[in-house]
């Protein structure tokens, strides 16, 4: 009986072992995986060998991975209703800015720049502009402010 225990534990060992070989790779390499992705993995290396096993799967398919530790998760609750409206009102805003005759172009190009420097300093947002979603929501804003536009008579 114990030597069937041996082996399991034996063999547990040796998948332990090539998770943490795939997780190293993962880890060190800079270029296929974002940094939120390699760090959630790196954090994982001490925990669970079933968590870090389906981590390292779901990274090496190409999935991008927040590093959610205790720390990191708690704020990202605490801050999730915030940010929730934020995302509508910051829409919002430069939806307005850009339409409202009272408002100068000057007010809704300057709150643009920001969003768009915001934008500029997250390379893991790189890979959504792959995403097909993403394209056919440029292309219908692209349709939408051609034609409106058009109506009002020449660009902003």
């Amino acid at each position: 009986m114990s030597s069937k225990k041996n082996s399991t534990t034996r063999r547990g060992s040796a998948k332990d072992k090539i998770i943490r070989e795939r997780a190293a790779r993962v880890i060190a390499n800079l270029d296929a995986y974002d940094t939120d992705t390699r760090d959630a993995i790196y954090n994982a290396l001490e925990g669970v060998p079933a968590q870090l096993a389906e981590l390292v799967t779901r990274a090496e398919a190409g999935e991008t991975i927040l590093d959610c530790t205790d720390a990191a998760h708690a704020e990202l609750v605490a801050h999730g209703e915030e940010l929730s409206r934020f995302e509508h009102h910051m829409g919002e805003t430069l939806r307005i800015a850009n339409s409202h005759p009272w408002i100068p172009a000057s007010l809704y190009n300057g709150l643009s720049d920001a969003w768009n420097d915001f934008l500029n300093e997250m390379p893991s947002l790189a890979r959504f502009y792959e995403d097909e979603r993403v394209i056919a929501l440029a292309i219908e804003t692209y349709q939408t402010q051609t034609r409106e536009r058009t109506e009002k008579g020449g660009a902003r």
